[in-house]
């Protein structure tokens, strides 16, 4: 990982765009907070690694929440299943670093190479995401197939919710969301 990440968040599909939907405007603002904190994670070590790390696996375990509970279901039956099915098995493998990460307290050797890991994976989502995925969606919303208005607002409401009951749980630090037995049952049916 280079720790130029944050540079892609105004190019190309990866900028905010004016006639963006309120679905695509949510998750590409959060897509630009990840790659912004994976750029403060690669130029971090030691202890100052662990909270950017921790940040990042609260906010991944959402944002893969309730783009699985929410967007991709909602997307499968207008723009077909190989692109969502592809971001489903990609959520599988950071869902594995996540729950790693969780279990760990960043003393560990490997403790940085995982948020690096973690880190080209997610970029690599990201911004399969934003340049093929939301323009599919995108055309589906403006052929009418799908209002990624509403859907957006749905995202936005699970999403105030999931941080709601980590803040009422008080452990930031750890989602719950991330346990690797849970994992093979994902996307499964």
């Amino acid at each position: 990982m280079s720790g130029d990440y944050a540079k892609r968040n105004s190019q190309g599909d990866h900028r905010l765009k004016q006639d963006d939907p309120v679905a695509i405007r949510l998750l590409k603002e959060e897509h630009h907070i990840f790659r912004t904190l994976f750029d403060k994670a690669e130029a971090s070590d030691g202890a100052a690694l662990v909270p950017i790390a921790q940040e990042l696996c609260m906010r991944l375990a959402v944002h893969m929440t309730i783009e699985e509970e929410i967007l991709y279901p909602a997307l499968k039956p207008v723009i077909g299943e190989e692109e969502v099915d592809e971001g489903i098995v990609e959520h599988q493998s950071g869902k594995r670093i996540v729950a790693e990460l969780e279990n760990l307290d960043g003393t560990e050797k490997l403790y940085k190479s995982k948020v690096h890991v973690l880190g080209e994976e997610t970029v690599h989502h990201i911004d399969e995401e934003d340049e093929d995925l939301f323009e599919e969606a995108k055309e589906a919303h403006a052929a009418g197939k799908i209002d990624l208005d509403a859907l957006g607002e749905t995202l936005r409401t699970r999403q105030a919710a999931l941080y709601d009951e980590i803040a009422a749980k008080g452990e930031a630090e750890k989602t719950g969301d991330a346990v690797a037995e849970e994992l093979e049952t994902v996307g499964r049916g």
